[in-house]
C-alpha cells in the first residue's frame, strides 16, 4: 500500500464515520422531534430562511447559512423537524439522507482504493515476473518530449521514446513511456538506455523498467 492509497483509505474512513455520525445524530433528534412543513423565504446566495409553524400555532423562523442555496427558491416547501419542548430548535430537511450520502461516498472511494491497491500489486507482480524470468536488453532512448495535448494538474506530462532489438530474432521494437509527470532527463543522469525485459517464449510481450522515473 503506497502513500496515495493510504491517504485515500483514511479519507474513506473519515467520510464514512462522518456519515454514520450524522445518521445517528439525526435519528436521535427526529425520535424526539415533531415534523411539520416549512416554507423557504428570503433566499440569498449563501443563506435562506425557513418559516414553519409549531403545533401551538406559533410561527418560527429558521436561518440557514451555507455556501450555496441554489437548490432552494422562495416558496419551496421543506421538511422541518423541531423539538416539542423548544420549537426554535429545528432541523431543516432529513439529515439522515445527507449521512447516507456520506456513507455511500465513503464506500465508493473505498472501492476505488481497493482497485488501486489491486492494480498496484498486480503491476508489482508483473514487474517481478519479468525481472526474474525475462531476457534483459538495453533499450536506446530515442527522445524525450513534452506532450502538450495533455494537462495533468497545471503542467504537461513528458513522453519518453525508446527502441530495442530482440537478440534472438534481431527484430526491432519501438515504444513510448507516456504520462511521465517529472522531467526524465535529470532522472536519467546522462544515461542513454533503459532496461527492458522480454518474455523468453514470446518477445511480443515485454516489460519496460520505469523505476528510474519515481513516478
Amino acid at each position: 500500500m503506497n502513500k496515495g492509497t493510504k491517504i485515500l483509505l483514511v479519507i474513506c474512513i473519515v467520510t464514512s464515520l462522518a456519515g454514520v455520525g450524522i445518521i445517528f445524530d439525526a435519528s436521535a433528534f427526529q425520535k424526539k422531534a415533531k415534523l411539520t412543513e416549512g416554507t423557504v423565504t428570503d433566499r440569498r446566495i449563501s443563506s435562506y430562511h425557513v418559516l414553519y409553524t409549531s403545533d401551538d400555532g406559533v410561527q418560527h423562523n429558521k436561518y440557514i447559512s451555507q455556501r450555496s442555496s441554489n437548490s432552494f427558491h422562495d416558496g419551496d416547501k421543506v421538511k422541518v423537524f423541531y423539538r416539542a419542548d423548544n420549537p426554535d430548535i429545528a432541523q431543516v430537511g432529513d439529515a439522515k439522507k445527507t449521512g447516507r450520502t456520506f456513507v455511500i461516498l465513503g464506500i465508493i472511494m473505498f472501492l476505488i482504493d481497493v482497485f488501486m491497491i489491486y492494480s498496484n500489486r498486480k503491476a508489482v507482480r508483473i514487474a517481478n515476473y519479468y525481472k526474474s524470468n525475462g531476457r534483459k536488453v538495453q533499450a536506446e532512448i530515442t527522445g524525450i518530449e513534452v506532450d502538450y495535448n495533455i494537462t495533468i494538474g497545471k503542467s504537461h506530462p513528458y513522453t519518453v521514446g525508446c527502441k530495442w532489438s530482440d537478440p534472438m530474432t534481431g527484430r526491432m521494437y519501438t515504444q513510448e513511456i507516456t504520462h511521465v509527470r517529472n522531467d526524465p532527463a535529470p532522472l536519467l543522469a546522462g544515461g542513454k538506455t533503459i532496461d527492458v525485459y522480454i518474455d523468453r517464449e514470446n518477445p511480443e510481450k515485454y516489460f519496460i523498467d520505469k523505476d528510474f522515473l519515481n513516478d
